[in-house]
């Protein structure tokens, strides 16, 4: 999967239209913007009228400007592409210091939310193969632990 891929997933995942928030989430507009994205890629506040008029094409350009600030937490210099898109797509739904936390989970340094030179150094001798998948396993069992009662 590319990045481009991955913005076509979000796109079909999250929808291409405003969405009324259910009882624990909140308003959405195409590509599941929310107002903090919007906010921050304008500069200024955004309403939730902003997100009902927000065109998909401005949307898909939103979640690439996303994905690009992601990149520069460290994620971005990670070279096997399906774990490096993988991992953009984890901190795009999670935040990127919860994702990078858990990929230090799988190469066994210290989980601190940064991916700095510990970090990339284990990743970089590593199978990135084997990161990857790992990295699936562990981005499930995080969903696991977080619906267990």
């Amino acid at each position: 999967m590319t990045e481009s891929d991955l913005i076509d997933a979000i796109g079909l995942r999250e929808g291409f239209e405003y969405v009324e928030p259910p009882k624990i989430d909140q308003p959405t507009g195409p590509y599941g913007i929310v107002l903090a994205t919007l906010s921050e890629y304008r500069g200024a506040p955004a309403t939730i009228d902003d997100l009902k008029v927000l065109a998909q094409d401005d949307a898909r350009t939103i979640v690439q400007w996303k994905l690009q600030r992601i990149a520069l937490s460290g994620i971005g210099q990670i070279p096997f592409e399906p774990l490096r898109v993988q991992l953009l797509d984890f901190a795009y739904n999670s935040g990127a210091s919860i994702a990078i936390r858990w990929l230090q989970r799988v190469v066994r340094v210290t989980a601190d939310g940064v991916m700095g030179p510990q970090t990339l150094a284990a990743v970089a001798g590593s199978n990135l193969w084997l990161v990857h998948h790992a990295l699936i396993a562990a981005r499930l069992q995080m969903i696991d632990l977080w619906t267990d009662a």
